[in-house]
């Protein structure tokens, strides 16, 4: 075999394994495109159930409020209806209603969890949710009430827990900070009662230290 020969045979070999490289390197690519495809597809399937979950819970929630007391005055738009789009008024809780005895409004944050962890606590939002619902709170001048859905389904959760923002200053909650604010009725009488409600604990509190 000549010289020249030698060398195209190399540079042909070398030329092989460069396409057969290239070949597995774009055929990888290509799984990994597809793989990172589908779980988007997942996330974004995810996503949807959960807000779908959240908007049947708020149907609950609206429900407790009677409309012949109790006037809604906004839903907070979510994704969903905005076609992915965000709009300012996403930023607030999910519904504010107008008492029409007094014309007082207040706002429900409304959330539901399937169940709490093994030490019955319960992370209800994150820290840029709080800090938005707090500033509703603050430039509002209006009560914003958390309403906590836990077990069940979110047609009929097992227990319905209602707290005051103005006492809540983390996104997890504690068995303790909120087993003694639970809803036992299915309408909330007034805006009073919700006030009652969500004060439970600090009102017992301050009984046993009398």
């Amino acid at each position: 075999m000549s010289f020249f020969s030698s060398v195209i045979n190399t540079i042909s070999s070398k030329m092989k394994m460069w396409n057969t490289r290239r070949k597995e390197r774009k055929e990888q690519r290509r799984i990994e495109r597809e793989r990172r495809l589908e779980q988007e597809r997942r996330e974004e399937e995810q996503r949807r159930f959960l807000y779908r979950l959240g908007n049947d819970f708020e149907d609950y929630v609206i429900t407790m409020f009677d409309p012949e007391k109790f006037e809604l005055i906004h839903r907070t738009p979510t994704n969903d209806d905005t076609n992915g789009r965000f709009v300012h008024s996403m930023i607030y809780p999910d519904l504010r209603f107008r008492e029409k005895a007094t014309g007082r409004k207040f706002w429900v944050e409304v959330k539901y969890r399937a169940r709490a962890d093994e030490r019955g606590a319960i992370t209800w939002c994150d820290e840029n949710q709080l800090r938005n619902y707090k500033k509703t709170l603050y430039e509002s001048r209006n009560p914003v009430f958390i309403m906590i859905g836990v077990g069940g389904s979110v047609r009929c959760p097992a227990s319905v827990y209602l707290l005051n923002l103005d006492r809540i200053h983390f996104v997890k909650l504690f068995y303790r900070t909120y087993h003694e604010n639970r809803v036992y009725t299915r309408q909330i009488d007034s805006l009073d009662s919700m006030f009652e409600i969500s004060e439970q604990k600090e009102e017992q509190s301050l009984r046993l230290n009398s």
